[in-house]
């Protein structure tokens, strides 16, 4: 397959150099049958001249590269061209198609153009195409003379290009073409190249894995240093021409360095001893730039540009290679373009070296097929990458619908379960409450019955029933508010407050509650029988000990916490002789200890108190509840 791309390459080449020749013989053939020329002559001078030497005077050929008959010769040379103009005079167009470095242009003695400098640092007008539009009075019936003042070196190709002579019809419109080709052209392939190696190195710097691209753009940027050699018309930011043609011909070293990196890394490829070799040595002939005499100059840039294309052709090639053989679709487009471009890469490298005649390059021109290459491909990608996130996109909503439905049957149920627990739960705690509470007085009244006496006052016997009816309707008022919903503290209190109102009416006895901030205070069902089973036992005890007159209830949700006091105006706990504390008292401190909270009895003759303090906080306690 290589040597099948060799042959065809070498093919164009061959075709490119016979067209080259047969133009130039055709032209002169043409030249030569309108007597325009009549002939063509050369001479050298120096720097200061303003006219021309008398003799010494020799036959050329245009175009014509002075460094290939006076090969150090750094300097002025003048071109004369002289041809016999028939009466009547008319109008004529002029063309010079380039001429190196800077010059001037006389007609039968009468100067119509002069470049800025014609002295070092020398005026960059090599690439610039000119039209001069010769009225009737400059010419003469007869020998008319065209003189060119060309200032050069002879390190960078200095003489004259072809020059016509016609209608200004027809030369103006050949003088378009030029000027297309040699300045518009490369002025917008320059742009082009500016802009999207601003745009490639930005997309690597945001994407750093994407390396082939940011090698591209350090390589477009560094063609914008080449290419500047056929735009600008000055030798700015430097002092001399040996300065900006040192630079140019680093850029081109670097350019192809960065080029073959950008093939590597664009072909999934690391070649780290061969990488390290190409910038030493690119390196290497950018330091042999920067060091080498004037006179040394043509020899260091002819020797890079070769060794620049012999990178460049060598790195195609493997480009075209991999891409066949191994590549995506996307790396076999792009090596087809870079194919292309190697074409137009030798043609400009065989004029360097002046085996093709004359000084058009193709390079300039064809970068932007690379240019328009990588664009397509990168969209390729991105439309690639696009339909790829849009199909990950739609499997990831079939995932996340399908998670979603499995989560949905999951908690529908979990939420089963826990109904389920919940109900066991609620009966473990009826069924705790009830052996607490009610089984634990049943026992204890059976008990008292069997050792007491045979006849047992009925008084004694109604107040273990009251006692135990009590008992059961607290723990159906908490059950039974829990099952319809989440009731406040303030809730469950109420039909406690009712009953022991009640209840202690017929004594005479004066009951007070104080209740504030109960209404976001949510306790779970076993919270809340231990704390009403407080108040219970605690009034209970007032009701039948103390002989109070008048009793102070307080339940206050404040500061992060529950209290609770419960103070009567009775005799006191130890003024009927008991001293220790009784069953009663033995649950309020069981209760409360599962409450977390502290409870302490103060008592006198006259007054007693009990007091109970639960930490609370209202977001811990609903999450508690919940």
């Amino acid at each position: 397959m290589i040597l099948r791309l060799v042959r065809c390459l070498v093919c164009l080449l061959a075709l490119c150099v016979n067209t080259a020749t047969t133009a130039t013989t055709a032209s002169v053939a043409q030249d030569a049958g309108r007597a325009w020329p009549n002939r063509v002559e050369a001479v050298r001078s120096d720097w200061s001249a303003q006219v021309p030497p008398v003799t010494g005077w020799q036959a050329v050929t245009l175009p014509d590269d002075w460094s290939t008959r006076w090969p150090t010769f750094d300097g002025v040379v003048w071109y004369r061209l002289t041809w016999t103009a028939p009466a009547p005079l008319a109008d004529t167009g002029l063309l010079l198609e380039y001429l190196i470095m800077a010059g001037a242009v006389r007609i039968n003695g009468t100067e119509i153009a002069r470049d800025t400098s014609l002295v070092e640092p020398l005026t960059r007008m090599w690439n610039m195409p000119r039209y001069f539009l010769l009225a009737a009075p400059l010419l003469q019936a007869g020998d008319n003379t065209l003189l060119i003042r060309v200032s050069g070196l002879a390190a960078y190709q200095p003489g004259l290009g072809a020059v016509r002579l016609g209608a200004p019809v027809v030369v103006q419109a050949a003088y378009e073409r030029e000027r297309w080709q040699r300045r518009d052209l490369n002025l917008y392939s320059t742009a082009l190249c500016a802009t999207l190696g601003c745009f490639f190195l930005v997309l690597w710097l945001l994407r750093r894995q994407e390396v082939a691209y940011g090698w591209y753009g350090v390589q477009q940027l560094l063609w914008v240093g080449v290419a500047w050699n056929q735009i600008t018309t000055s030798v700015w930011p430097f002092a001399t021409t040996d300065a900006f043609e040192a630079f140019n011909t680093m850029a081109v070293v670097v350019y192809v360095a960065c080029y073959a990196m950008f093939v590597l890394r664009f072909c999934d490829l690391r070649w780290p001893r061969r990488e390290a070799w190409l910038w030493a040595m690119a390196l290497a002939g950018c330091g042999w730039l920067l060091l080498a005499p004037h006179t040394g100059m043509r020899l260091a840039r002819d020797a890079l540009t070769l060794w620049a294309l012999g990178v460049y052709l060598l790195t195609n090639l493997v480009f075209v290679h991999v891409a066949w053989r191994h590549g995506r679709t996307d790396q076999r487009a792009l090596a087809l373009i870079a194919l292309l471009m190697l074409v137009a890469a030798v043609h400009d490298g065989l004029t360097f070296v002046r085996v093709i005649p004359g000084n058009d390059y193709y390079a300039t021109a064809t970068v932007q097929l690379s240019v328009i290459g990588v664009a397509v491909v990168l969209a390729w990608n991105f439309v690639r990458n696009l339909r790829r996130i849009e199909g990950f996109n739609t499997e990831l909503q079939r995932n996340v619908a399908a998670a979603r439905a499995e989560l949905a049957s999951t908690l529908a149920r979990q939420h089963e379960l826990e109904l389920v627990h919940a109900r066991l739960g609620e009966r473990v705690s009826l069924a705790h409450d009830l052996h607490d509470g009610l089984g634990g007085m049943l026992i204890g009244n059976i008990a008292a019955l069997e050792q007491a006496p045979s006849h047992l006052p009925s008084r004694e016997v109604l107040g273990m029933f009251r006692e135990l009816r009590d008992d059961l309707r607290l723990i159906i008022d908490t059950a039974a508010a829990q099952q319809y919903g989440e009731h406040s503290l303030d809730e469950l209190l109420a039909p406690l407050r009712h009953r022991t109102t009640r209840q202690f009416e017929p004594h005479d006895i004066d009951v007070r509650w104080r209740v504030e901030n109960l209404e976001r205070v949510y306790l779970s069902t076993t919270q809340s029988l231990d704390l009403l089973r407080v108040v219970q036992e605690a009034l209970a005890n007032v009701l039948k000990h103390a002989g109070a007159r008048q009793v102070r209830i307080e339940l206050v949700h404040a500061d992060g916490a529950l209290r609770l006091a419960i103070s009567d105006d009775g005799v006191g706990l130890c003024a009927d002789g008991e001293g220790a504390p009784g069953t009663g008292m033995h649950s309020m401190q069981a209760r409360a200890r599962r409450l977390g909270a502290t409870l302490s009895v103060a008592s006198e003759p006259g007054a007693t108190v009990v007091r109970l303090r639960m930490p609370w906080a209202l977001d811990e306690g609903k999450a508690d509840a919940a």
